[in-house]
């Protein structure tokens, strides 16, 4: 059981074939809303209904106050963590998940409950990427 952010999601589909392979250790996966919509936002109109189809394999959990209140003290324990980041990774602690995340921008690799499987090399991934994919 584990949390997806949208880095390694991204990383799935653009064929990275370590993310296939992280993906196969974990039988149940969920995904953050702010996940699912950034992901959603990225894909090209032509791969809407796949990429819709592949979330579905996921549980998508929603906002909520303990969330949000979470979020606000990453936020403030960690200068320049982007809100998006934060509710997403916050998600995963209320929910007494792990986070697995491919992005190393403001969490540290041994931080507590946070899985960093490799390090992500797609911070200017595009939906031309996608397109591509």
């Amino acid at each position: 059981m584990a949390l997806f952010d949208t880095s390694i999601v991204l990383d799935y589909l653009l064929g990275d074939k370590r993310a296939d392979a992280v993906f196969r250790q974990h039988q149940y996966r969920a995904v953050s809303v702010i996940s699912w919509v950034e992901v959603m936002c990225v894909s090209p109109e032509e791969k809407h209904e796949a990429t819709r189809a592949f979330l579905r394999s996921f549980e998508r959990l929603s906002i909520n106050e303990s969330i949000a209140d979470e979020a606000l003290v990453l936020v403030r324990s960690r200068p320049g963590l982007a809100i998006h980041r934060a509710l997403t990774w916050a998600t995963a602690i209320v929910n007494r998940m792990p986070y697995v995340t491919v992005d190393t921008t403001h969490i540290a690799r041994d931080e507590p409950g946070v899985v960093m499987p490799y390090r992500w090399s797609g911070a200017g991934r595009s939906a031309k990427e996608l397109r591509k994919a």
